[in-house]
């Protein structure tokens, strides 16, 4: 396994066909802070009519505008899917048949269930990214807060003003190019053992997930 150095001094690792694959922090990813309240622990999963979706967080300042960050790169293969005229799966790197999918709570949370609840829409917007379900198109991944407990991703109703809905995806500075690294408001998308995933602003030796965005054709 080689070692990475994350900007600031901070080892990490880089992925390489082991079960979860670990890239430094991409330098440059900024974004504004969400808020939001604590979610209950993941219930079974429920049919696609009832996901449950948590209110949307309040916005603090302004709209973020086309100003805010710059566009991003959108080329190559997974260009469909930067465009959002694809569908996608949210994949861990190197973590086998594993996939991000919106449980019947609404958090984002891995699963080895590859259903309808983990395709999901990729759409620019102000420099960065929505997260749209291709289940639900009222609904897309937002931050959360609070509680005393770690960060997570739930599904809420879609708010192209909310900063907590705002993610940057970008490929690492180095390694595999085929990779991304997933933010939003500071806080990276992480699968973390026993808390599943989570978004967690890097520490002094946090590793940084990283994830393949599997192509699942065009978007409806």
């Amino acid at each position: 396994m080689t070692r990475w150095r994350v900007p600031g001094g901070h080892a990490g690792y880089h992925p390489s066909m082991r079960p979860i694959a670990v890239l430094p922090v991409v330098a440059g990813l900024t974004a504004l802070a969400g808020c939001g309240t604590a979610v209950e622990p993941a219930t079974p999963a429920l049919p696609p009519s009832t996901i449950a979706t948590s209110p949307a967080p309040a916005r603090s300042g302004p709209a973020p505008t086309s100003a805010a960050a710059p566009g991003p790169s959108i080329s190559g293969l997974d260009a469909p899917v930067l465009l959002g005229t694809h569908r996608t799966m949210i994949k861990p790197a190197e973590a086998g048949t594993s996939v991000l999918a919106v449980d019947g709570s609404g958090r984002l949370d891995v699963t080895d269930a590859q259903t309808d609840r983990a395709l999901f829409v990729l759409l620019p917007t102000a420099g960065r990214y929505m997260i749209k379900m291709a289940a639900d198109g009222q609904a897309c991944l937002a931050l959360r807060t609070g509680g005393g407990g770690p960060s997570t991703v739930n599904a809420t109703a879609c708010d192209p003003g909310s900063a907590g809905q705002l993610f940057s995806i970008a490929p690492p500075d180095s390694g595999d190019p085929a990779t991304y690294v997933i933010s939003v408001s500071g806080a990276y998308l992480q699968v973390s053992g026993p808390d599943g995933l989570i978004a967690q602003r890097p520490g002094n030796s946090a590793p940084i997930t990283a994830f393949v965005l599997a192509d699942k054709g065009p978007a409806a």
